[in-house]
């Protein structure tokens, strides 16, 4: 892997439960170019799933991953609060939509992907609970749901990673000067495209623990 288009895993964390969430922080190692972030974040959702002897997994095959910068993370963080208390209104449906096929971290066969939350109502209990929806195109999402202190624990979670990713990126110090204009955009200079396409699922296996984890 050349070091223009290394990812490192920073930080992960991982939330388990009929799906396993997962939220990554990741460096690229690359020139440092002032519309290039060094750090972003993966979001990802695997499905439930039990292997050979009935203990419960995850199907880390079908996961959806969705890159994020750490802004959209916080803003993530923002809207499970006002969901929580039952503030919907005020600022309306939310959701990260990303076009992976125009971006060199889309995973292979997957283009346009999606991340929503809802306030929804669990059938069992008839409780309140939030509900978070990861999509890929046109199939049907994958979901996974949890009571409103769960959600919210999630949300410190989310906003503490989302303020260590623009730590890091704060702490790259100064990057190199442009001069002109440029065009902000998810292809990054041609030439690095294909490199880090090509690494991309390689370089996400290793953040994830394809070990089973325990079921919650």
């Amino acid at each position: 892997m050349s070091e223009q288009s290394k990812l490192e895993n920073i930080f992960s964390y991982s939330f388990p439960a009929n799906h396993l969430m997962q939220i990554s922080i990741v460096k690229q190692i690359s020139e440092q170019k002032s519309y290039k972030r060094g750090y972003f974040c993966f979001m990802t959702l695997a499905p439930g799933t039990q292997n050979s002897v009935g203990e419960r997994s995850f199907d880390f095959k079908n996961r959806i991953t969705i890159k994020v910068d750490g802004h959209q993370v916080n803003a993530l963080a923002y809207a499970i609060k006002e969901y929580v208390n039952n503030r919907v209104d005020l600022i309306g449906p939310f959701s990260i939509y990303v076009d992976s096929s125009k971006s060199s971290y889309g995973q292979q066969g997957q283009g346009h992907k999606s991340l929503s939350i809802q306030r929804t109502i669990n059938q069992k209990q008839n409780n309140p609970a939030i509900t978070f929806f990861f999509k890929v195109g046109t199939s049907q999402a994958l979901a996974v749901s949890m009571t409103p202190a769960i959600a919210l624990a999630v949300a410190d979670v989310f906003e503490f990673v989302s303020k260590k990713c623009l730590e890091l990126e704060f702490a790259r110090g100064p990057v190199g000067s442009q001069i002109g204009t440029y065009q902000n955009t998810e292809h990054p200079p041609q030439g690095d495209n294909q490199k880090v396409a090509n690494n991309f699922s390689e370089a996400f296996d290793n953040f994830t623990d394809n070990n089973s984890y325990p079921f919650m």
